[in-house]
């Protein structure tokens, strides 16, 4: 399965209400709406619920794809979904099962006209929230009310249309749910309903990534790495990666990645080579295999100035296995202090833990372990810890050159101590 990459500048979205209308109808998008419609069926089986949120959750990962594709100025839609993990399309099904949740109870034990107020709060918040999940992928950030409220004054009134979209496709997917329902039987509604919410889902999702893709200065993004990784992997790695990709679409995942650890043996400054081979281990669920293959990967991306990228896998790995740890005293020194830098206090904290045992008399121990105290003391309000830290460092390291920021630190500490707290 070649993934052609469209290279045709889109035109802004107020010009392209025709072809985002008929987006959904690409074959690659209309194939993933009637398999999802017609899985939909499931909700008529006993506990078929359950099921239904696996199909919501894979929806909503190619849904995010195509906002991601879209918010990198394609117009083609994807085959599947390449770039996006299945935590996404979990995290938005977790929030479409909250929403309603919510909804429910505060119609029965508040009143109806307070659900539909916190309805249309939801409907005015839901394109915010959607762009957070597929660009950051961050859950928490994407309930944080001051987030909305940052995207929605940058992009100005083209957020209200996002906003309008959504309502009025809500409006449409309701109506033409009770209209099917009372029609025809629930083995025929159920999925010609599910039709119609999946293809208006798809064509808001798209739309969504194109205002993003037209607002990409005022937003500050510059494009997912993946597609810049694309744009730039060689005819080489390009004919690699096509061949992987026939042999998952023809449902050999694991002959994918097993041709792509070989290849990556063969070229392993290739990081097209790691990024596809890390997607189909996460599509085989082969959680040993990504944090074995973190670990060599990591000091690749540092070695060529991908610092970025390299969090974004220690990031991965640690969740796989908190005890995730680099071989090189140089790759944890440089991942911690890019891993701080990102504002994940607790896994740079993990990747330091133990860092004078491993690597005995390194000279990064000192400073470290300062940066430890640091964290300990500013990001998770465990004063004391950080103060025994630095003790230590004083103890055990008394001619270290990092003895004066050490001193400072905690002068700076104890000044803060000394302050008096301000009155409720």
């Amino acid at each position: 399965m070649n993934v052609v990459q469209n290279t045709t500048p889109m035109a802004p979205f107020h010009e392209r209400w025709p072809e985002i209308l008929k987006y959904p109808l690409q074959t690659a998008a209309l194939t993933t709406i009637v398999a999802i419609a017609a899985a939909h069926l499931v909700t008529l089986i006993p506990l078929g619920f359950i099921l239904d949120l696996l199909v919501w959750a894979s929806f909503f990962q190619y849904a995010f794809e195509v906002l991601r594709w879209s918010a990198n100025g394609r117009a083609q839609a994807p085959e599947i979904a390449l770039s996006v993990s299945a935590g996404v399309g979990r995290y938005a099904t977790l929030l479409l099962v909250l929403v309603n949740a919510l909804m429910i109870l505060i119609a029965v034990f508040v009143s109806p006209i307070m659900a539909i107020v916190f309805g249309v709060a939801l409907a005015l918040a839901m394109p915010a929230m959607m762009m957070i999940l597929a660009l950051d992928e961050g859950f928490a950030r994407a309930l944080n009310p001051v987030a909305w409220l940052l995207i929605a004054g940058r992009i100005g009134n083209a957020y209200f249309v996002l906003v309008g979209f959504f309502c009025a496709a809500l409006v449409v997917q309701s109506m033409s749910a009770v209209f099917l329902n009372e029609l025809l039987p629930g083995f025929v509604a159920t999925p010609l309903a599910s039709f119609v919410v999946n293809y208006l889902m798809i064509a808001n999702f798209h739309l969504i990534g194109s205002v993003i893709h037209d607002h990409r200065d005022t937003l500050g993004y510059s494009g997912h790495l993946d597609f810049q990784e694309q744009a730039k992997t060689s005819d080489a790695s390009r004919a690699i990666i096509d061949s992987a990709r026939h042999a998952a679409a023809a449902g050999d995942a694991r002959g994918a990645a097993n041709l792509l650890r070989e290849e990556i043996k063969a070229h392993p400054q290739m990081l097209a080579l790691h990024d596809e081979y890390r997607h189909w281990l996460q599509n085989l669920d082969a959680k040993a295999e990504l944090t074995q293959h973190g670990r060599s990967y990591i000091p690749l991306l540092l070695a060529q100035d991908r610092d970025r990228r390299a969090v974004e896998v220690a990031r991965e790995c640690q969740l796989l296995d908190p005890a995730f740890a680099l071989d090189k005293a140089e790759d944890v020194t440089r991942l911690a202090n890019d891993v701080a830098e990102a504002g994940h206090a607790q896994l740079a904290l993990s990747l330091l833990a133990g860092f004078h045992k491993r690597f005995r008399n390194h000279p990064d121990i000192g400073r470290n372990y300062l940066l430890a105290s640091k964290l300990l003391a500013e990001k998770m309000n465990k004063e004391m810890q950080a103060r025994a830290m630095l003790n230590q460092i004083k103890l055990t390291l008394p001619n270290d050159p990092i003895i004066p920021q050490v001193d400072a630190y905690i002068a700076y500490l104890d000044k803060l101590a000394a302050t008096p707290a301000k009155p409720a």
